[in-house]
């Protein structure tokens, strides 16, 4: 008996001293690969040397780099992996949106459908057949992917914008420090208040400089030691040579933003009663209304959403202009000489707010208009 024992714990040690080496040479392989990868990843940055990229490039990288967007894709895929209707959903809340549910449920359009009903009601009701077809197939766990869906185009564009911002902010820095750092007028050398002026400029522009630099290796989730960004055609509208834009074309404004509330009513109206056309039982409660009926009737969106958009789209594009054409101005009085004066800073500085102001505006303009996607 002791014998059997023995040779059981012999066997024993046999055991865990073979599993033991088993799960250190897995521990070591593993170091190894993760290692190796993340090796490779560092020398990408680049920590101890300028990295040079196109514009094109920063697009594709931040698809890989950034934790924000590599989350919203990964929810973007999982709402839409294997649910060809959730894909149909979502397109039809972009593309097919002809009349919102405000709309079709405003008082004074519902008096004039009633005029005619056999032939304007079911005009209004035409852009919503396809969603019709779609509500008897598609379950609520449907409803939530496609949510989910548009929930996450939103936060990969909010990214997206992000770097344009960035992108637009490298290069309008760049030029500036170019100018900044040239050699002043010789005349202009002997006066101490201006080179104290200029001190300063050159100073302020490497502080914004260094806070823009913070800011991408955070988009990027990168230590670079520098960035260097190369403008190509790839970036989003300048708006620079648009006079007059049609920003009363509803075409224009964020699809995303409305297909959101939209999506979330049908999903309600849905889960509790799946009428035959999505939002039937809402519209009927409003001409019970209409005729004197008691029955209250839901608020299926706010038009001030709606409103808030739109202004802020208007807002945006109206200041857009207004600091473009400010600083138009100020360059052609100032050229690209040499800066000679303390008037000549301040011009300058006065030119790189407005430009800055300029990228403020237009990422709230890529960001509402549809137009830029």
């Amino acid at each position: 008996m002791k014998a059997l024992q023995a040779l059981w714990a012999v066997g024993s040690l046999v055991w865990v001293s073979c599993a033991d080496r088993e799960v250190n040479r897995s521990v070591v392989q593993t170091a190894s690969i993760e290692g190796s990868r993340y090796a490779k990843e560092v020398e990408a940055q680049s920590p101890f040397k300028t990295v040079e990229m196109r514009w094109i490039e920063a697009r594709e990288l931040i698809k890989t780099r950034n934790p924000a967007f590599v989350d919203a894709s990964k929810r973007y895929t999982q709402a839409h992996q294997g649910k060809p209707l959730v894909a149909e959903l979502t397109r039809e809340m972009k593309d097919t949106m002809k009349v919102s549910f405000v709309d079709i449920l405003d008082t004074e359009l519902l008096i004039k459908s009633l005029k005619a009903p056999t032939v304007e009601l079911p005009k209004r009701m035409a852009s919503f057949a396809r969603l019709k077809d779609l509500s008897h197939e598609v379950e609520h766990e449907a409803w939530q992917d496609a949510g989910a869906s548009v929930d996450a185009e939103l936060d990969m564009r909010k990214v997206n914008v992000r770097l344009q911002r960035l992108l637009r902010m490298g290069e309008l820095l760049d030029r500036e420090k170019k100018r900044a750092n040239r050699e002043p007028n010789p005349e202009a050398e002997s006066d101490p208040k201006f080179l104290a002026a200029l001190a300063a400029w050159r100073n302020s522009l490497e502080k914004d400089r260094n806070k823009w630099l913070t800011e991408v290796r955070d988009l990027f989730d990168a230590e670079y030691q520098d960035v260097h960004f190369i403008p190509d055609e790839s970036g989003l509208p300048s708006y620079q040579s648009a006079a007059n834009p049609d920003l009363a074309d509803w075409k224009r404004w964020s699809h995303l933003q409305r297909s959101k509330g939209l999506i979330g009513l049908l999903s309600a109206s849905h889960k509790e009663s799946k009428p035959s056309i999505p939002g039937t039982s809402l519209v009927k409660d409003s001409l019970l209304k209409m005729v004197g009926r008691e029955k209250k009737t839901n608020i299926i969106r706010d038009t001030n959403d709606v409103r808030k958009e739109v202004r802020s789209l208007i807002q945006s594009w109206r200041n857009l202009k207004e600091a473009q054409q400010k600083a138009a101005a100020l360059e052609k009085k100032s050229g690209d000489d040499t800066v000679g004066s303390i008037a000549d800073i301040t011009i300058s500085q006065t030119i790189f707010k407005l430009r800055s102001d300029e990228i403020k505006h237009a990422s709230v303009l890529w960001m509402l208009d549809e137009n830029c996607w």
